[in-house]
């Protein structure tokens, strides 16, 4: 009896020691869900032509290996747009119906989703409507001006609005000589003197720059000469064209054959023609994407870009000769020389021959128009469906029209006679 007592308290031991030694594994918990990432999409207008909508998408990149898709909505149909990484978080795009261009003055509606890794639709943006331009009409009126003695010439013409425009060149006024003419809205008062200026730019009234024999800046009280501040813009004078974004990013086009960047302090050659065409003319879409072109001797000529890292030469099969630039869009670009041009995408083609040569051409983003104008009277616009010829007609005295500022429904064009220097108003 004693010995089987003994067994059973025995194994009772090794149960008691077994439970207090041995532990048993901890119950498996499930990993937690993976989170649910969203991304914000914002669609914004930035403005329209006559054939295509410019939208500005704006995302954050959360889901960096998901893709943004941009949809053009009309008649209940939907066409894909646009589709880009979603690690591009802030893009201008530009819908021109694949280069074949949209109708005009009609609504389209527009609104972007992200699409996962697995193809699936996921955060969706806002949805916005906007119009392409309607064609305008060419009830235009004019007015004319005449300035100073034989010899006086205005090449470029620049303004903030209707009330504030400046043309720069050279004006001969009996034993002065003036480089700048300032319209209020009422009169033409020269402003400057020292003349041999070829273009001019600004960003505001009180940030203005004219270049040709010498660089100056207009700081809204007066004219301050910058060329000798740096070594490298006098070595490359003179100039003849001026573009950029703010005055500490401004691109001067030289007569030997170079682009200068100034950045507010120090200049820099950012590129160089080895046979020194003159940069005749520059234009923006942004600050990623700048077109210069110019003239020599004989073609081949011009026509170079900046895409934000390098310039390179544009895709132009032609040796045509290139004198003007204005950039509606980076998929429609203006070109003025031995007719206008016109490069859809990197289709580059001759559109309108007026017979003379064209100084100047100028797109307008507010209304669409485009503007060229040239020798012999020639002033020729576009108003989204046709070109109308005004050779003749709204001056008689054989001028050159050299320079163009569009804003709103009114056009500036500056040039000279034989005997003096002209400017022209036209008001829709």
């Amino acid at each position: 009896m004693k010995s089987h007592l003994k067994l059973i308290v025995s194994v009772l031991l090794i149960l008691l020691f077994c439970k207090l030694g041995c532990t048993e594994d901890p119950p498996v918990v499930p990993p937690p869900p993976p989170p649910n990432v969203k991304d914000t999409i914002t669609l914004t207008y930035e403005y329209s032509t006559h054939r295509s909508i410019i939208i500005n998408s704006k995302t954050t990149t959360n889901s960096k290996n998901s893709t943004i898709e941009l949809y053009r909505q009309i008649n209940s149909a939907d066409t894909l747009v646009a589709e880009y990484p979603i690690t591009t978080n802030d893009t201008s795009i530009i819908d021109d119906n694949n280069e074949n261009g949209l109708e005009l003055n009609t609504v389209y509606t527009y609104y972007a989703v992200r699409i996962d890794t697995t193809g699936e639709r996921k955060d969706s943006s806002n949805v916005i409507t906007a119009r392409t331009l309607a064609a305008t009409n060419f009830n235009y009126t004019w007015q004319e001006y005449a300035f100073g003695d034989p010899g006086s010439v205005l090449y470029d013409v620049w303004g903030t609005d209707e009330n504030n425009v400046y043309g720069c060149g050279v004006l001969i006024m009996g034993d002065t000589v003036y480089g700048v003419m300032h319209w209020n809205g009422i009169e033409w008062k020269p402003v400057k003197r020292n003349g041999g200026l070829f273009a001019i730019f600004g960003f505001s009234n009180n940030d203005i720059w004219t270049v040709g024999g010498s660089i100056f800046h207009f700081d809204g009280l007066n004219w301050n000469e910058i060329l000798f501040n740096d070594q490298i813009l006098v070595d490359n004078l003179p100039y003849h064209s001026v573009w950029g974004t703010y005055s500490n990013n401004v691109y001067f086009g030289s007569g030997r054959g170079k682009i200068i960047h100034w950045n507010g302090s120090r200049a820099q050659i950012v590129y160089s023609n080895p046979d020194q065409v003159f940069v005749k003319d520059l234009d923006g879409y942004r600050s990623d994407y700048i077109i210069g072109v110019g003239t020599g001797m004989v073609p081949p000529l011009l026509a170079v870009y900046y895409d934000g890292n390098i310039w390179s030469n544009l895709p132009i099969s032609s040796n045509r000769s290139l004198n003007a630039i204005s950039i509606a869009t980076k998929n429609l670009i203006y070109f003025g020389g031995d007719g206008v041009f016109e490069m859809i995408g990197t289709n580059f083609s001759r559109i309108q021959s007026f017979g003379y040569y064209i100084w100047d051409v100028k797109y307008n983003k507010q209304t669409g128009v485009t503007v060229a104008s040239g020798a012999f009277d020639g002033v020729y616009i576009y108003n989204g469906l046709e070109w109308r010829n005004y050779k003749g007609q709204i001056s008689s005295d054989n001028t050159s029209y050299s320079g163009i500022f569009l804003i709103n429904n009114t056009i500036f064009c500056v040039g000279s006679t034989v005997n003096e220097a002209k400017i022209i108003i036209g008001k829709n």
